[in-house]
């Protein structure tokens, strides 16, 4: 496959987004977090059957702001086929994490709802096998981090506790049959838990990532899927949220940094093989 790619440090207009022409140019809006200013990069791409390998790093800012697709690994090279080889991970979609009054809320966790609900029913129409990641504790709080027992000892039920109503997964998203339900104890979905063992026994070696929060479990859990050579890992990047949009996008950069990729959900969606 052909490719030339061309940069420019002209002002892009301010409805510039990702688009498609009949020539195949693509354009896309660079964040570079040093100055807060954005360059645009003119992508000719010729693909051959069909089949994008883009070995260079690309991005794109979603509509929110909140999405750079970031990475040297191009986060849709997996042609149809290899959907029973990939596992959407959702990751703590839990009412205490989510709902407005929960007790360990990530304020940007209720805007992503929509969006893991669509990631869901996108896995499940392709055949991914999903797995829901969660973090059920001791109620009395003695299997959860050190920094964190204070919160299980006022005598009252802690923080995503074994069968309370803010362990229990938000409105919208249900476990089915033919999924996995994982349950965790700390930041990363692999630490102390079977999860490789699983996907490695359904034969599993690239990952999709969804929900929150992006500086702590999400992050974690991708740099141990690096590190046990899943590829290519993707995080949908408007499918995962921190605290703020500046924690969310600082994370997404350092992890395009290892080379994961990170698309937009409709960017995942319309990948055809």
């Amino acid at each position: 496959m052909a490719k030339t790619v061309a940069f420019t440090n002209a002002k892009p207009p301010s409805n510039l987004h990702s688009h498609r022409t009949t020539s195949q140019t693509h354009t896309v809006s660079f964040l570079n977090l040093n100055n807060l200013s954005f360059v645009s990069c003119a992508l000719t791409l010729r693909h051959k059957n069909k089949q994008p390998n883009w070995s260079k790093p690309s991005l794109v800012r979603s509509k929110s702001g909140l999405g750079l697709g970031l990475g040297p690994v191009d986060p849709l090279e997996m042609a149809a086929g290899a959907w029973n080889r990939t596992a959407l991970l959702v990751i703590d979609m839990q009412r205490d994490f989510i709902e407005n009054q929960g007790p360990m809320l990530v304020k940007g966790g209720k805007e992503i709802v929509p969006n893991v609900i669509k990631a869901v029913e996108v896995a499940r129409q392709r055949g991914i096998l999903i797995v829901w990641v969660v973090r059920e504790h001791d109620p009395l709080g003695r299997d959860v981090e050190l920094f964190r027992r204070h919160l299980y000892a006022t005598g009252e039920v802690g923080p995503t506790s074994k069968g309370s109503p803010g362990a229990e997964l938000v409105d919208g998203l249900e476990i089915r049959e033919g999924d996995y339900k994982l349950v965790k104890t700390r930041f990363s979905a692999f630490f102390a838990t079977h999860l490789h063992s699983v996907l490695q026994g359904a034969g599993i070696n690239n990952l999709v990532i969804t929900g929150v929060q992006t500086p702590n479990c999400i992050r974690q859990t991708v740099y141990d899927a690096v590190a046990l050579d899943y590829q290519p890992v993707t995080v949908v990047v408007d499918a995962t949220a921190a605290a703020t949009p500046d924690i969310h996008l600082a994370n997404v950069f350092d992890m395009k940094n290892i080379g994961v990729a990170t698309p937009t959900l409709q960017e995942w969606i319309d990948f055809k093989a």
